[in-house]
């Protein structure tokens, strides 16, 4: 009966916002997508009449409650790309809000965020690093959990799709730590596991760990994916140094910088089976180099190639 149910989703044009709602709608579903810009979100989607797009901003209460004025089920595809904690508006703290505010609580039924593995509290965090982002994620949660309605929330270990939305120029660069595995998931597990967490009271008022079946260090699993997706991409490790210094000169690299610093201390333990992740909400289905190859296949990331960021 999931096919009935009709989505709702804030955050739907973003890196992985878009092969979500590809893969939702590829599932028979049924979606109001709430975005910004209509004309962006009609490029990256085409025509499909399982698609209706509702334009409001999450700084507007007035156009978010007419926009979710019939939402039962509605999700979360928001980020938070900052380094400074007292940010004005953050969309994963006052967006929450405004969202909350706005909602039509007789007629919703849950609302599922997506999140960080490094925002669910029982994930090790290393000792005196404050990643913002998570910090606010966090506020916002709790936002949520107060707020009575049925929620779930999805931490997520890394994406094997930012292999494909951070190459340019043929070249992914590595971050972080590269000696400790990281369970990398992708959206098409992801979305698998979104759809059974829908109208799911077993997943009511819970929070999941999101990962892979299987531990691959951040060099290996680029190679192992890329290999496949784009044998002509060169994997290069991006030195502390320069990251530090390309810091000094661009606010995008100044984040870069922080999430660096936080992955290079941090190391991801696997938590999907003490959690009750693929009981509750299915196992991993493809692997790296099966979900290259379907990415591959199916031009999921087209926009991104038309978009000129990267070379094939």
């Amino acid at each position: 009966m999931k096919e009935k149910i009709k989505i709702s989703i804030i955050g739907g044009t973003g890196n992985l916002g878009v092969p979500v709602v590809k893969f939702l709608l590829q599932s028979g579903f049924e979606i109001t997508l709430i975005v910004r810009n209509i004309n962006k979100a009609k490029q990256l989607f085409q025509n499909s009449e399982k698609l209706q797009i509702i334009k409001a901003d999450l700084k507007n209460v007035s156009e978010l409650r007419s926009a979710l004025s019939d939402t039962e089920y509605l999700y979360l595809s928001l980020s938070t790309p900052t380094t400074d904690i007292n940010i004005p508006f953050s969309a994963e703290r006052e967006g929450v809000a405004n969202i909350l505010e706005a909602i039509n609580k007789v007629k919703i039924r849950q609302i599922i965020a997506i999140s960080g593995l490094g925002a669910f509290d029982n994930v090790h965090k290393p000792a005196g690093f404050k990643f913002v982002p998570n910090i606010i994620r966090k506020q916002g949660h709790k936002l949520i959990k107060n707020s009575g309605i049925p929620y779930t929330i999805l931490h997520c270990s890394w994406f094997a799709d930012s292999f494909v939305i951070y190459r340019r120029n043929n070249v992914y660069s590595v971050i972080g730590n590269t000696i400790d595995p990281i369970y990398f998931t992708n959206c098409y597990d992801y979305t698998k596991h979104l759809i059974n967490v829908l109208g799911n009271p077993g997943a009511f008022f819970k929070e999941f760990p999101i990962q892979g079946d299987k531990g691959f260090t951040h060099p290996l699993a680029a190679k192992t994916f890329l290999d496949v997706y784009s044998e002509n991409t060169k994997i290069k490790l991006l030195p502390a140094g320069i990251i530090k210094f390309l810091a000094l000169f661009s606010k995008e690299m100044k984040y870069v910088k922080h999430m660096s610093d936080y992955f290079f201390d941090s190391s991801e333990t696997f938590l999907a089976e003490e959690f009750n992740t693929y009981k509750i909400l299915g196992s991993p289905f493809l692997s790296l180099t099966q979900y290259a190859e379907k990415l591959k296949e199916e031009k999921i990331y087209e926009h991104l190639e038309k978009r000129g960021n990267y070379k094939n």
